[in-house]
């Protein structure tokens, strides 16, 4: 089978849960026997019109290449909503398809995707499955969480994302990200593995020159335009309108969470698409349940774990505010805390109760987990899955999930976990929390449930491609 898998780019062009789920399955289908190629937003050349899919370099055996003058990308809203669906007449998929002999295009990201490239694979009959990672079409913002820190219910026929995306990218700092975009993919494509970090530091930081140069030099003329260029609400709904019917071209949907089903749900009419909800995984999930003996009491205390960004969106704010309250009865806690604290002056939180240990990485899991009670998951966004809470899960540690976190069909499936309702008082959060305080044998319990899941092999990379290349096969069969 050949399949082409459509991402946004590996490091350092993008990072995150959506890269590295669409890196490991690619290759274990190519180690399945498959051929694997990889497509990614590439380089922008401003004055080209005809957009074109090149090769950039392998990567385990697989090639991978960029679109050239691809749809813009921004991953922080945008005030241009009409440069986003302006169509790619001029192109070359079509031959790029054939002659690869593609079989099956899987799509991660509407992000950067031309709406030329699905529509030329259904006209070669070449099978088209979109997994859904984030919100992109529906919110330009990606996330649906808006600029009041909440989400986003209602858009108000678009005036909701003028607001929304006023302050994030205009268009100079979108021609920045593009540009910087550029020089990021030519110094990549020019260092191999043979040359040196030393050579691969000068070609980057040869790259930071130019891309300052030009912003110095281009500042003032984009200034005057962006004052000049507000998007109208209308545009918004035009936004929107092109990428939902977009994504009812495709011959399935997968929704990586009930979270991301029940949202789509509310613009999309879901009886007319076929869909599947499978969650996501990555090839370093492994069964680590009983690696060690699980114990809830840490020298006296629950040792809460906080793995990820410490912003408003993922709760964090509300989670310590939460916190505050509990220690006026509870103080047999700790918050551990890993993530990057530089915008936090953390001097102003108790050091009896939250211990602020930075950036963490996946091999530092085991010493983390092994020191861990439960993880708190308190995100205010519709957070599509959540790949952290299936780590802790990986090595038996219970979690209290917010219900916004796709995760959290997991902890419903085996009740190893907490899943609390949301609200704007944090009422279930909080519950949650002095539940646990109260009785910490609880978690003994979650934790044994763990244990007991029997649906725990279908969280490793091998089992979920078996899955994923049976609803490939489901639709070649239609073909016959």
């Amino acid at each position: 089978m050949n399949i082409l898998h459509y991402f946004l780019g590996l490091p350092p062009l993008h990072g995150g849960g959506l890269m590295i789920y669409a890196r490991d399955l690619a290759f274990e289908q190519r180690k399945s026997g498959n051929k694997v190629f990889m497509l990614f937003p590439g380089v922008y050349k401003e004055k080209a019109k005809f957009s074109q899919i090149k090769f950039y370099k392998k990567v385990n055996q697989i090639e991978l290449y960029q679109i050239v003058n691809p749809q813009p990308v921004s991953l922080s809203g945008i005030v241009n909503p009409k440069e986003f669906i302006k169509p790619k007449h001029r192109n070359d998929f079509k031959d790029f398809l054939q002659e690869n002999k593609i079989d099956v295009l899987h799509v991660h990201s509407l992000i950067g995707l031309p709406k030329e490239l699905v529509e030329e694979a259904k006209k070669l009959n070449i099978k088209t499955i979109f997994t859904v990672h984030d919100y992109f079409g529906l919110c330009p913002k990606i996330s649906l969480f808006n600029y009041d820190n909440k989400v986003c219910y209602d858009y108000k026929s678009g005036r909701e994302c003028v607001r929304c995306n006023r302050p994030s990218t205009n268009l100079k700092q979108l021609e920045k990200q593009l540009l910087q975009r550029n020089l990021i993919v030519l110094s990549s494509s020019f260092i191999s593995n043979r040359i040196t970090f030393s050579l691969a530091k000068l070609v980057h930081n040869a790259a930071k020159k130019i891309l300052n140069s030009y912003v110095k030099k281009n500042s003032l003329e984009n200034t005057v335009r962006d004052l000049d260029y507000v998007a109208d609400a209308s545009d918004y709904v035009e936004f929107r309108q092109y990428y939902l019917q977009f994504i009812e071209w495709f011959d399935l949907v997968i929704f990586n969470s009930e979270v991301t089903k029940e949202t789509f749900s509310r613009y999309l009419d879901l009886a007319k698409i076929n869909n599947k909800v499978i969650s996501v995984t990555h090839s370093r999930i492994a069964d680590n349940r009983r690696v060690f003996s699980y114990e809830p009491i840490k020298d006296g205390k629950i040792n809460f774990v906080y793995l990820g960004y410490l912003d408003y969106r993922k709760g964090f704010f509300d989670l310590i505010e939460v916190l505050e309250e509990v220690r006026k009865e509870h103080t047999n806690w700790e918050l551990h805390i890993y993530g990057d604290y530089s915008h936090l002056n953390i001097q102003r939180y108790n050091n009896r109760f939250y211990k602020f240990h930075g950036k963490y990485s996946h091999e530092s899991f085991a010493e983390i987990f092994s020191n861990s009670s439960v993880l708190l998951i308190p995100s205010k966004w519709k957070e599509t899955f959540g790949f952290i809470g299936l780590e802790a899960y990986s090595w038996g540690i219970p979690s209290i999930a917010s219900e916004n976190v796709g995760f959290s069909m997991v902890i419903n499936q085996s009740k190893g976990g907490m899943v609390y309702s949301e609200s704007d008082d944090n009422f279930g959060l909080k519950s949650s929390i002095l539940a646990v305080l109260s009785k910490p044998q609880l978690l003994y319990e979650l934790n044994q449930r763990i244990l007991e899941d029997e649906h725990f092999q279908n969280y490793l990379m091998e089992n979920h491609v078996k899955r994923i290349t049976e609803c490939y096969e489901e639709l070649l069969e239609e073909n016959t």
